[in-house]
């Protein structure tokens, strides 16, 4: 590397740097998460068979747990949420990618919002929340999301891809919110269907109450319950 692409790099932010490799391609340029460590962050289909050589497509390693999203596997409902700008999770396994994409895009193809997403160094349960500055969901439309893993070279395996409708809350729903404590509305929005909002809610009080078994605990029945057993253990990883 020259010394004109050593400036760069330390100069331009995360978001910048990738969207310039992806432009330039990544044949150009070759970046570890070393390299990117040098950059200050603004801040954070399916499964596909090991390759020998200890890594899978280049950007997994074997064994690992399949990229994975955090929708319900037990059922095609549309997957609720009553929030303007939700928070998706996705599980992330340990992997060699420069970073992540998210892009959101409404029933008509049209993208909506899209962001460069700071992977963790380690494999875990990551939460991208759409920013409140940004266009926000309307009720009763679907959208549809996905996520994909920046690799050196493209893989099927490093995307995958969720939907989601906002609804207003029905009157009945918001009266039992509002006799609920707080540490057990994540249960009614579960029974209401409204997903994200139990997620969400969940994952707030297990990072408020580290110590307490019992949300952790309530997170993985919520998991297991969907079909998610595989990553119900995982580590929520801080946002």
């Amino acid at each position: 590397m020259n010394i004109y692409q050593k400036n760069l790099l330390s100069s331009l932010t995360l978001k910048t740097l990738v969207l310039t490799l992806l432009f330039l391609g990544l044949s150009t340029i070759s970046l570890s998460r070393s390299t990117l460590a040098n950059v200050t962050p603004r801040t954070d289909r399916g499964t596909g068979d090991t390759v020998p050589g200890g890594t899978r497509g280049s950007c997994f390693y074997e064994g690992q747990k399949p990229l994975t999203p955090l929708t319900p596997k037990t059922n095609n409902r549309q997957v609720l949420t009553l929030a303007s700008h939700p928070t998706i999770f996705i599980y992330v396994p340990e992997n060699t990618a420069i970073a992540g994409e998210f892009i959101l895009k409404d029933s008509t193809q049209k993208k909506v919002y899209e962001d460069i997403v700071l992977l963790p160094d380690s494999q875990g349960i990551i939460g991208i929340k759409i920013p409140t500055d940004q266009p926000e969901l309307k009720v009763g439309k679907n959208y549809n999301w996905t996520f994909s893993l920046i690799c050196e070279t493209p893989i099927p395996e490093a995307m995958v891809e969720g939907s989601i409708q906002r609804v207003n809350p029905s009157a009945d729903l918001t009266t039992k919110l509002q006799k609920t404590p707080e540490s057990d509305r994540w249960l009614i929005y579960s029974e209401a269907g409204i997903w994200y909002e139990a997620l969400v809610t969940l994952a707030e009080l297990i990072r408020s109450n580290p110590n307490d078994v019992k949300f952790t605990s309530e997170w993985q029945n919520l998991l297991n319950s969907v079909g998610l057993n595989e990553v119900a253990t995982e580590p929520l990883k801080e946002p």
